[in-house]
């Protein structure tokens, strides 16, 4: 459950970040409008008044005028010259002049069998 939301907490943050606020919003518009329109002309006239352009409703207007003005609040990016603070140092790297392997002892070597228990164990490890 808590993996659950989660989820859609992390699906909610990235449709706000993506602006899909703004598609949700016209979305409901457009369905008003299809809904008004439709009652009197019936549903080809509805659709085509909801989607021509020429008939938006006060939800739509108020979408185009906020969803314009949003992207003028950013931080205009500025390049500038980048400042060093440290010089990088080479490094080099030399291959090992001795190493060792672990050897294991005889009687690590001899507790160890080839052949499977009999009978064979009956609990699932897993």
């Amino acid at each position: 459950m808590k993996n659950c939301v989660s989820q859609i907490l992390c699906f909610a943050a990235v449709c706000q970040l993506l602006g899909g606020h703004w598609a949700i919003l016209q979305t409901a518009a457009w369905v008003g409008m299809v809904i008004k329109y439709s009652a009197n002309d019936g549903l080809q006239v509805g659709l085509s008044k909801t989607f021509d352009g020429a008939h938006p409703c006060e939800l739509c207007k108020t979408i185009a005028k906020n969803k314009g003005t949003e992207k003028k609040h950013a931080a205009p990016f500025e390049s500038g010259k980048l400042i060093v603070v440290s010089q990088a140092q080479a490094s080099v790297m030399y291959h090992p002049t001795q190493f060792w392997r672990l050897q294991p002892s005889e009687e690590a070597a001899h507790s160890f069998s080839r052949t499977p228990p009999v009978p064979p164990p009956k609990v699932v490890v897993g």
